[in-house]
């Protein structure tokens, strides 16, 4: 958990970022695309977080993604062994799962690109 809240810090819980895709993987794990942007709207990073053993999901479809408001940033946090991702800021899993999409699973790999 220490590496995902240094990752948070480090991007200012992706507020204002956007969250480019959630791509399906056939052993039913998601990766979950996040991109920053500088102020004239490049991309300067780009943020691959991957959930396996997924126990329970709300996915938007990818044409939508965009359209979510990420002012508030995103949550990423681990309550009773389970990692729960969510959009908008949030400090418990009762966050996550009022979410308008969320993740919650038992593993998670992140790669920054």
């Amino acid at each position: 958990m220490k590496d995902v809240n240094k990752l948070l810090e480090k991007y200012k819980n992706f507020k204002g970022s956007q969250l480019r895709s959630i791509e399906q993987l056939e052993d039913s794990s998601k990766i979950v695309t996040l991109v920053v942007q500088d102020d004239d709207g490049e991309d300067t990073d780009t943020i691959k977080i991957e959930f396996k053993n997924i126990k329970s999901s709300k996915i938007l479809v990818n044409s939508v993604l965009s359209y979510l408001d990420m002012m508030s940033g995103i949550t990423l946090i681990k309550e009773n062994n389970l990692y729960g991702f969510a959009i908008g800021n949030g400090t418990a899993m009762v966050h996550v799962h009022s979410s308008p999409l969320y993740i919650i699973s038992s593993d998670i790999t992140i790669k920054e690109e």
